[in-house]
């Protein structure tokens, strides 16, 4: 367990390649698992898998979850407790996913939440054959969990700040355009493209970008057309 950790100490590795390192680590490392994924909720607490390791069993259980709008994952993820499923076959807690993911595969199920500051951000799920996880396997389990949290947060943050900056760049363009198209300052640029953006009832970005590409701002065009 020392070793894995060290040898996530890559620096120059994405952030979720570093999730997906410690997902397959945890299926080497964590007692009966199987199966692995990190999986992320939406507000309607629909499921998707950031990473999936092993076959196609994780995909396939998280699908179930989703149809039945039940099971361990979204329990882990709402209340930001672990949830350890013995036999998932035999468990009351999800009379409609239950069964339907044994057949599946799922003989039990262990999924801890990703907290970072007091947040989740999804769960780490485990599975593996009935009766796979005992009180070792939940203790390196969280580990895991721990290490996946994080690099997931880190992910996260990457993206928002490419977003961020790729936004800026545009509108940075944009408001050039109108400087020289117009001869007016920066301020004066940046109102114009905020009033295109309410008027068109659209995001900012889409309006510079609509600028950039055509030469046109559109934003008030928009709002007469509709």
């Amino acid at each position: 367990m020392t070793r894995f950790a060290l040898s996530l100490q890559d620096v120059a590795s994405p952030p979720l390649d570093l999730v997906d390192q410690i997902v397959e680590g945890a299926i080497r490392l964590v007692p009966g698992a199987q199966h692995a994924a990190v999986v992320t909720a939406d507000q309607q607490g629909r499921l998707s898998a950031a990473v999936v390791a092993g076959n196609g069993v994780p995909r396939r259980v998280m699908a179930l979850q989703n149809e039945w709008q039940e099971g361990p994952c979204r329990d882990a993820i709402a209340d930001g407790k672990l949830i350890v499923a013995p036999d998932v076959a035999t468990d009351i807690r999800w009379p409609s996913f239950a069964p339907a993911a044994a057949s599946e595969g799922a003989g039990s199920m262990l999924c801890i939440p990703l907290v970072v500051n007091s947040r989740t951000l999804g769960a780490l799920t485990l599975i593996g054959h009935a009766d796979a996880f005992d009180d070792e396997a939940q203790s390196l389990g969280r580990v895991f969990a721990a290490h996946a949290a994080i690099a997931l947060a880190a992910a996260r943050t990457a993206t928002n700040l490419n977003t961020a900056l790729s936004s800026r760049d545009v509108i940075g363009q944009a408001k050039g355009i109108l400087m020289e198209r117009f001869r007016i300052t920066p301020e004066l640029a940046f109102t114009a493209l905020v009033k295109a953006s309410a008027d068109a009832n659209v995001k900012l970005r889409t309006v510079c970008e609509e600028l950039c590409e055509t030469g046109l701002l559109v934003g008030k065009q928009a709002r007469k057309q509709s």
